[in-house]
């Protein structure tokens, strides 16, 4: 029996016992499903698993193979039939509970399990089988997408939630401040827990500003998505098309250039080296994006003994500030040369303070605690006593 009789004879039962709409299914065989992602051998730069020392790279399957708010038939030999791998695969976006439809040849048998199920399933009689996915609805697509568009939608849409209707791109800024600093919390307590919830609640962000940009005629979810892309292949030469790099370096040089063309073709024209730092940044990371800029456009020093030089000179004008406001003044002129230093150290100023900031508070809850368990608070102990404690916890932070 050839495939294309195998198929019809197959379909026609299925048709027969009225299992699927003929005219709205998509069609698979068991090989096509089941093929396996290549994997591009990397001949100059490593997978980032791989270049973290995390593992073995695995491609992700993109696109997925099944457009799940259709009803799929897979069908194919039984020799060919895995269920552990169609489970797996069937597992990345459909629910665990989501129904199955399995048919034999020549036995013409029929049966339904769970997804959870087909995994363990014992193979059919016969030579031929056929599994009938039904489609997902948007309700159901929990791993999907669309799913969360369409709650984004529901909700500022008619009958949507009375709060969410009443908002703006301006009331909610803060909103979206907060879950940007929320997930980078996750980041620097290392909580991968954390960070897959907190990215979630980013990306509801993206999802609501652009659902109000929709309506208001302005922008859609799609053009981010389009816009996006684009800019990334088109900032990324040495992958997407020709052009070599040997370095790091020189894909920073390259990204810099790109961009200024860019804004040139877009007609923005920039007056400073200075412009395009956002005003809205934190102070210190305002001060490090200003300090790149300025060394970018060639402000900088030509040691590193000129930079020590210029923290020393601030801090001794800071010690010598005689009122309020010029004290204020040397202060954020010491606090920007230490963000130059920083620069010349090759650290993050931002991530060094938070890091120093978590430092401070672990090892503050822990003279709490010291005082706590001695039955006092802090005001009933002496700076002697915590300041022993403080250097407990110090010591034991540096040996975890």
């Amino acid at each position: 029996m050839n495939s294309s009789v195998s198929f019809q004879a197959i379909f026609q039962v299925v048709i027969e016992h009225g299992l699927i709409d003929p005219t709205a299914v998509q069609v698979f065989t068991i090989e096509q499903v089941l093929q396996t992602v290549p994997v591009v051998p990397a001949n100059r730069v490593l997978p980032w698993v791989e270049q973290q020392g995390l593992g073995s790279y695995q491609p992700p399957r993109v696109p997925f193979p099944l457009a799940t708010h259709t009803t799929a038939f897979i069908w194919g030999s039984v020799a060919a039939f895995n269920g552990a791998a169609l489970a797996t695969l069937l597992g990345e976006r459909y629910p665990l509970y989501h129904p199955l439809t399995i048919i034999s040849l020549p036995t013409k048998t029929i049966h339904t399990c769970l997804l959870s199920e087909l995994a363990s399933a014992p193979l059919p009689d016969g030579v031929m089988v056929g599994v009938i996915v039904p489609a997902l609805s948007l309700p159901h697509d929990q791993r999907g997408f669309d799913r969360l568009r369409w709650v984004i939608t529901r909700l500022l849409g008619p009958d949507g939630c009375p709060w969410d209707v009443r908002q703006t791109h301006q009331s909610l800024r803060q909103h979206l401040l907060e879950e940007v600093y929320e997930a980078l919390e996750a980041l620097d307590t290392g909580n991968m827990t954390a960070l897959c919830e907190e990215l979630g609640d980013v990306l509801l962000q993206v999802l609501v500003h652009s659902e109000m940009a929709r309506q208001a005629g302005s922008f859609s979810l799609e053009d981010v998505v389009q816009r996006v892309a684009d800019k990334l292949i088109f900032r990324h030469p040495h992958v997407f098309a020709t052009t070599t790099v040997d370095h790091p370096q020189q894909v920073l040089q390259n990204w810099h250039q790109l961009k200024a063309q860019e804004r040139l073709t877009e007609g923005k024209i920039r007056h400073s080296a200075l412009d395009g730092v956002p005003s809205a940044l934190p102070a210190l990371a305002m001060a490090q994006a200003l300090t790149q800029k300025a060394i970018q456009a060639g402000f900088t020093w030509q040691h590193l003994d000129q930079v020590w030089a210029k923290v020393d000179e601030e801090l001794q004008e800071l010690r010598t500030a005689m009122d309020m406001s010029a004290r204020q003044a040397e202060l954020g002129d010491l606090l920007f040369a230490l963000v130059t230093l920083a620069h010349w150290l090759r650290i993050d100023a931002e991530t060094a303070l938070r890091e120093a900031n978590m430092r401070y508070k672990q090892r503050f809850q822990w003279v709490e605690q010291m005082a706590a368990q001695s039955g006092r608070t802090l005001q009933d102990c002496s700076l002697t006593e915590m300041l022993a404690w403080w250097t407990e916890a110090k010591v034991m932070g540096s040996e975890q």
